[in-house]
């Protein structure tokens, strides 16, 4: 009997590695026309990795230190350059595949520690993450969420095992990730917020030894993060690159939030009227269960506890943030790593309740649930497969995508890499597509928000610009107030673009 109990044991994990390979199946069959989507972040990315695997520096495309993103992704990326002797883009859809079935799998361990759980839970979970259109958008593209959102599974699979024992080891390795996570995106903050949210919290755990520990605890997750700020403020002069005050109001941030969170069930997604309550309504449970576990040490050294923290805080930090500083709108991409821990949280009293019911009860609710998951995931397949027709004969939206690939602005500057004179600087309204597409290096025009820019870009005395049509950005000095300000020659001209000799001096 114990040889049974045992034998069965060694294998309670493989359906969560069959849905991880479908995962990572996935990915690659998504990313086989041009590779994963590539994004001006992406660009940032893959200059700076190759520039550290091949001259150990943090040099980004435009030849400037980088200091908009913390160091460690694109030095993860460069490591891997070394080991594989590939280039970025070319083993970022199998890394991206990768990495996405990780988080299947480590989604698929927590939920197998769950105190209330089933196999059938746990798999019809997991198949909603390997089809899940919000995730398929991270990690088919080549940004750092795809990574963080890997730590942050890994440290909810660690910190769950520090309330278990209170040892210093256990603690050290929960520092470790979020350490790194803070250093991979700046939002890794929040796992450091988590962290010592759940030990402030803990009530079981005597106050003396709560105060070192989240001394110890805070004090070593956020030494990778000071560091790479006092190296951005050394090389540049700013912490994390220049920033904007906040334009979006609170309620309008809310309301973005709730409008993605809604979007990633069929039958919200369709009522923008309650975008702004059931994100709150949502936000406020959630809340209320986190307490309520907290105030009668219930169920609080558990992983579902742990997904409740990260969501708490993720959340907070996500719309404070964009509220004081001005980013993108929030989109799926700045929600996505709380798409599990909602997934979870919503979801995870599910076989507990079910456990509890009468046999007749317990067959028509179970029949009932089955129905909506399966009108759930047929939701998200249809999606799936509608972004899937486009990536499959157009390429992910992007850098990579046809017309990047084959425009004829691009593969002129490919053609010729001698083309401009020295000692006259190359600017562009797309600096990243003039390195990415025309493997060249030109610098971005200056933002209208940075007057100084401004004023000394309009005094030097002549400068090569590269004007991609297809790239309008309202941020940066515009071609209208180019020729209203300098003599603007044109000396190339194609379907995509133009290439100019700007003499801004004599107009000023």
């Amino acid at each position: 009997m114990n040889k049974t109990i045992s034998g069965l044991s060694d294998f309670k994990h493989l359906d969560s590695l069959f849905v991880s390979f479908i995962g990572f199946i996935l990915i690659l069959i998504y990313t086989k026309h041009s590779g994963v989507g590539i994004s001006p972040d992406s660009i940032v990315y893959v200059s700076t990795a190759r520039n550290i695997y091949e001259h150990g520096s943090w040099i980004e495309y435009s030849q400037k230190p980088m200091v908009d993103f913390p160091f460690f992704y694109p030095f993860f990326l460069s490591i891997i350059t070394f080991f594989s002797r590939a280039d970025v883009v070319g083993f970022s859809p199998y890394l991206n595949a990768a990495m996405f079935g990780g988080i299947i799998f480590c989604a698929g361990y927590l939920i197998g520690s769950f105190r209330e759980s089933s196999r059938l839970y746990k798999i019809a979970i997991l198949l909603c993450m390997a089809i899940s259109p919000a995730l398929f958008e991270i990690y088919t593209m080549l940004w750092s969420e795809t990574l963080f959102i890997l730590l942050t599974i890994l440290f909810i699979i660690a910190f769950k095992g520090y309330l278990r024992t209170y040892s210093m080891v256990s603690l050290l390795i929960c520092a470790l990730i979020a350490a790194i996570a803070c250093v991979t995106r700046y939002a890794g903050i929040t796992l450091i917020g988590t962290g010592l949210m759940l030990l402030v919290f803990d009530r079981s755990f005597e106050w003396r030894k709560k105060i070192l520990h989240c001394a110890v605890f805070g004090l070593l997750s956020v030494s990778l993060l000071i560091a790479n700020l006092v190296r951005n403020r050394l090389v540049s002069g700013e912490l994390t690159g220049p920033r904007e005050a906040g334009i979006t109001s609170l309620r309008d941030n809310i309301f973005y939030y709730g409008k993605v969170i809604c979007g990633w069930f069929p039958v919200l997604e369709s009522y923008p009227a309650i975008y702004v309550l059931s994100s709150v309504f949502l936000f406020v449970v959630i809340c209320i269960v986190f307490l309520r576990r907290s105030w009668f040490a219930e169920n609080y050294a558990t992983a579902e506890n742990c997904f409740t923290a990260s969501f708490i805080v993720y959340t907070v930090f996500i719309i404070g943030v964009s509220t004081l500083s001005h980013f993108e709108q929030i989109n799926n991409r700045f929600i996505s790593p709380v798409f599990v821990p909602l997934l979870v949280i919503t979801t995870c009293w599910i076989p507990g309740t079910l456990r509890k019911l009468a046999l007749p009860l317990h067959i028509t609710a179970l029949a009932s649930i089955g129905l909506v998951t399966i009108a759930f995931q047929f939701n998200e397949l249809k999606k799936l497969y509608g972004m899937y027709e486009e990536a499959r004969d157009y390429g992910i939206a992007g850098y990579a995508d046809n017309s990047w690939r084959s425009s004829p602005m691009a593969g002129f500057l490919r053609q010729h890499q001698q083309l401009f004179k020295p000692g006259f600087e190359v600017y562009s309204n797309a600096a990243e597509a003039v390195y990415f597409n025309g493997k060249q290096t030109a610098l971005s025009l200056p933002h209208n928000v940075d007057k100084k820019d401004v004023y000394e870009f309009f005094l030097k005395k002549g400068l090569y610009l590269i004007w991609f049509k297809t790239i309008d950005d309202p941020d940066l000095v515009s071609l209208k107030e180019l020729h209203q300000r300098a003599q603007v020659i044109k000396q190339y001209s194609f379907k995509d673009g133009d290439i100019y000799f700007v003499k801004p001096g004599p107009n000023l």
